[in-house]
């Protein structure tokens, strides 16, 4: 009976160390950076020669844009430091995005913000999510980089800040928050 007793309370006190040894918080100080930054796309759409955005596949029978369900684009966007299309080149925003709601609100959106300038030269963070393309302020995922932002996760946000529904050019402010090695 002693014997019993003696190996349940070792088994409950080295359950007890392993616990609390697999419980304990990381480190405030995990050795990530933080990365904050804002840069603008440009985007054309208009189907053009100098379209940026295009509708590459849709349903048969159906008109491929912007609002109706299962429409499929790819996308290949200048992005700059600035507003100003002289503004200096930061690379560009390459990727798909498809409509992902039967009412046409919300667009899943996967693509590469790939640098091309000095700093992050090579390097690349990867954005997804879906959401509802009509609002002001969209939120997509950081999901992954590479380069300078290997392992990044966090955040980015997009607004339109400039739309001239004549010639489908828009200017997209992109917020990005990551943290990565």
């Amino acid at each position: 009976m002693e014997t019993k007793t003696n190996v349940s309370l070792v088994f409950l006190v080295v359950s007890g160390i392993v616990m609390v040894f697999f419980s304990v918080p990381a480190k405030a100080d995990d050795g990530l950076k933080e990365t904050n930054m804002t840069v603008y796309f440009h985007d054309y759409s208009s189907g053009g020669p100098n379209s940026t955005d295009l509708p590459v596949v849709g349903f048969p029978g159906k008109l491929w844009n912007f609002t109706q369900f299962g429409t499929l684009y790819v996308v290949d966007d200048l992005v700059t430091e600035g507003p100003e299309l002289t503004s200096a080149t930061v690379g560009r925003g390459q990727g798909t995005y498809v409509i992902a709601s039967l009412d046409g609100l919300n667009a899943y959106v996967s693509f590469s913000l790939v640098f091309t300038n000095m700093a992050y030269n090579g390097s690349t963070i990867q954005i997804l999510g879906n959401n509802n393309q009509f609002k002001a302020v969209r939120e997509y995922s950081v999901a992954s980089g590479t380069g300078k932002f290997r392992y990044a996760t966090g955040y980015a946000t997009f607004e339109t800040i400039f739309l001239d529904q004549s010639t489908s050019y828009s200017i997209l402010r992109v917020n990005v928050s990551a943290r990565h090695y």
